[in-house]
């Protein structure tokens, strides 16, 4: 699950999530109901609270979009996020394991925390290994603070 910094967020920022720009959302939202052909909020968007009027500097309105629902709406339309996600709208997925590792054609690998968020992808078999391993071997004696304390030496 992925926890968004900002409950609501507007098309530029959702654009930013998908690498796409705003006009581009907006059509989607267009084709998922949620905005009718004009660009205006449709009624559904309004009767499932996926949308509201929020601050605009001053320049008439702003429409900002519930940020849990309007992704998860937009990913089971098909669309796909970038990744890795820009930082400033997304919190980090937490290191802790176990972590799996799962490789997909083409030499690419993807490694998962326990909860089953992508922590890291990236090319290269060999890569993906070694990287497994080294979380794994982090998780067991710094992420879980597992490790025993050294001893004190009196000298």
């Amino acid at each position: 699950m992925t926890n968004f910094k900002f409950k609501n967020m507007t098309l530029t920022q959702l654009g930013e999530l998908f690498g796409v720009s705003s006009h581009q959302v907006g059509n989607w939202l267009v084709e998922i109901g949620f905005r009718t052909e004009d660009k205006r909020p449709s009624k559904c968007a309004f009767e499932r609270k996926i949308v509201s009027e929020g601050p605009s500097r001053g320049q008439g309105y702003n429409w900002i979009w519930k940020s849990g629902d309007t992704v998860a709406s937009l990913e089971a339309a098909g669309h796909k996020r970038v990744f890795p996600a820009p930082p400033d709208l997304i919190v980090p997925p937490p290191l802790i394991g176990p972590f799996c590792l799962k490789t997909g054609s083409g030499g690419n690998f993807r490694i998962e925390n326990k909860d089953g968020e992508t922590v890291l992808v990236g090319q290269g078999d060999a890569n993906g290994k070694s990287l497994y391993k080294v979380l794994e071997v982090a998780d067991r004696h710094f992420f879980n603070k597992n490790i025993e304390q050294p001893k004190s030496i009196v000298v």
